[in-house]
């Protein structure tokens, strides 16, 4: 993706049609996003997988079920934002039936 980037900005350098080259930075603008997107998800994923299951193999939870409950609860809300699953987008979500 770094070379994607690159070549980007060089093509804007380049580029003398202003038309083309908006387009270009949208492209590079949106990129730039989705890596950052990208990223905050993969740190959240770690957290979870590092994080220890709150219950022992009675099931019954452990004295870790608070600090688990915490993390799960603030990775959900941070991947639901990073998501904008509070939007409408065009990947067409199919909700478990009951």
């Amino acid at each position: 993706m770094p070379d994607l980037i690159k070549n980007l900005q060089l093509l804007m350098k380049e580029e003398s049609d202003a038309a083309k080259v908006k387009l270009l930075q949208d492209a590079l603008q949106e990129i730039t996003d989705l890596r950052q997107k990208e990223d905050a998800l993969e740190e959240i994923l770690i957290i979870l997988a590092r994080t220890e299951f709150p219950w022992d193999v009675d099931g019954k939870t452990t004295a870790a079920f608070p600090i688990f409950k915490e993390r799960y609860l603030k990775a959900m809300h941070e991947v639901s934002d990073l998501l904008n699953l509070d939007l409408r987008s065009t990947i067409t979500r199919i909700e478990p039936r009951n």
